[in-house]
């Protein structure tokens, strides 16, 4: 997922706690853990600099 599907589902979360009476703190909590995930897993995955493979 890219920062603005993020976002936009960070905005539908927290429109529908509100909404219906759930925990927004709980939403907004959901989307903090997947993005962090997100993030995490990029930077395992990133490509390795030509230093870095020279090492290996």
């Amino acid at each position: 997922m890219n920062a603005e599907q993020f976002l936009a589902l960070a905005e539908t979360l927290r429109s529908f706690a509100q909404h219906s009476g759930r925990d927004l703190n709980a939403a907004n909590l959901f989307v903090h853990t997947m993005l962090m995930r997100a993030i995490e897993t990029n930077a395992l995955d990133a490509p390795k600099s030509e230093t870095e493979r020279k090492a290996a």
